[in-house]
């Protein structure tokens, strides 16, 4: 009965959805995924909308699946939605990292799928051994919800934070990288420092002494030309995560301009966050307006078995907005880097609109250099293990 008002809810609202008209879109400022849609007739941006949302990755909840650990819970409708967004975001730079490599397999969006499949063979309970090197399904919500109540003590079907699923998604991709993702690195933190995110890229140590010390002396100068006697690794991509309050209990609207600028850069991928509680992943704006995909529907479970035959159910044709002004405070964004160049053209850009604004209309810390009190070391050793009988 629930999953049945739960759907009808979903429909409803999809059937009285405020859609954009063609006369809001003649100047309309329109960004999607890093795609800046502008100077083409009305008819042709609703067209190019159309097509990028229809092609997004679409996780919704799903009935029917194993049972989550430590619970009888076969379903995640109700509490699963920002467990869905964050499966959401993270496929879809999963998607653009593997798309731009000239030799990636024909299968790919198939093995992408099957990543993030509900029913995993109970391959989470390999998780932290070798064995698990050998996964399919590496994103399934068995093992989000198993390294999750490991990790972080969360309970069973407990509703995620941001950054609670970024990170689980996080140590997941660290212990099994999915074909073609293995030169991917996710940074996440609620500050941007270039340092910080080179050290990522690189392999770095973050207290480095020759970033730290010749930063200090010209904050100007370009690491790469600093730290050659550090890059010992080859560069990776980054998923950068930046997570972020916009508000206390709700949206300062002195900072919406800031982060509409943030969701123009070529790098964005995304946001996690939502309204009332409800978790969606945004994709975009048309001006004050955002574009966003929304996992409340409930769909039959998706094993490795019948993921073709469902492959349907993984995309959404009708598009949906929000007015940005309803989102609720907490929300990370993401965004995505190739190569040091990249990062560069970034963080440059980020430094730039940050100057457009006073400090009380930011958020964040943005900075080239880490302060000392932001420097933590880890030890190897601290990294959690996780034994057979936990399961």
């Amino acid at each position: 009965m629930f999953q049945s008002l739960l759907n009808l809810k979903y429909s409803w609202q999809q059937s009285s959805k405020d859609d954009i008209n063609n006369k809001e879109l003649v100047d309309a400022s329109i960004s999607i995924l890093g795609f800046s849609i502008k100077n083409l007739p009305s008819e042709k941006k609703k067209e190019i909308i159309q097509q990028i949302y229809s092609r997004t990755i679409w996780f919704t909840y799903r009935k029917n699946f194993p049972q989550i650990l430590n619970s009888q819970q076969t379903s995640d409708a109700g509490w699963g939605c920002m467990l869905r967004s964050g499966q959401m975001i993270w496929a879809q730079i999963l998607r653009v990292h593997i798309r731009q490599k000239k030799q990636h397999s024909k299968d790919y969006q198939y093995k992408l799928l099957c990543a993030f499949s509900d029913d995993d063979d109970d391959e989470h309970k390999k998780m932290f051994t070798d064995n698990f090197k050998l996964c399919l399904s590496p994103y399934s919500i068995q093992k989000i919800e198993a390294i999750s109540q490991i990790k972080f003590s969360m309970k069973p079907c407990q509703w995620y934070r941001p950054d609670q699923i970024l990170n689980a998604l996080s140590l997941l991709h660290q212990q099994k990288q999915l074909e073609g993702s293995e030169d991917l690195e996710i940074t996440i933190s609620d500050n941007l420092m270039y340092d910080r995110l080179y050290s990522e890229m690189y392999g770095l140590k973050m207290d480095c002494e020759h970033i730290v010390n010749e930063i200090k002396q010209d904050k100007n100068k370009e690491i790469s030309k600093i730290c050659n006697v550090c890059q010992k690794k080859e560069p990776k991509a980054l998923a950068i995560f930046f997570i972020t309050r916009i508000g206390l209990d709700e949206i300062n609207k002195d900072y919406l301009p800031f982060l509409n600028d943030l969701i123009d850069l070529p790098h964005f991928q995304g946001i996690i966050g939502g309204k009332d509680d409800k978790a969606y992943y945004i994709l975009g704006r048309v001006n004050k307006r955002l574009i966003y995909l929304d996992p409340h529907y409930i769909q039959e479970h998706i094993n490795r078995g019948n993921v073709v035959m469902l492959k349907d159910t993984f995309f959404c044709k009708d598009v949906k907005y929000i007015n940005e002004e309803q989102m609720s405070p907490s929300i990370a964004l993401g965004f995505y880097c190739q190569n040091q160049t990249e990062l560069d053209k970034f963080f440059n850009s980020v430094e730039q609109i940050k100057k457009n604004y006073d400090n009380e209309k930011t958020f964040g810390y943005i900075s080239r250099i880490t302060p000392n009190s932001y420097i933590i070391g880890i030890d190897e050793n601290d990294f959690l293990v996780i034994k057979e009988e936990d399961f």
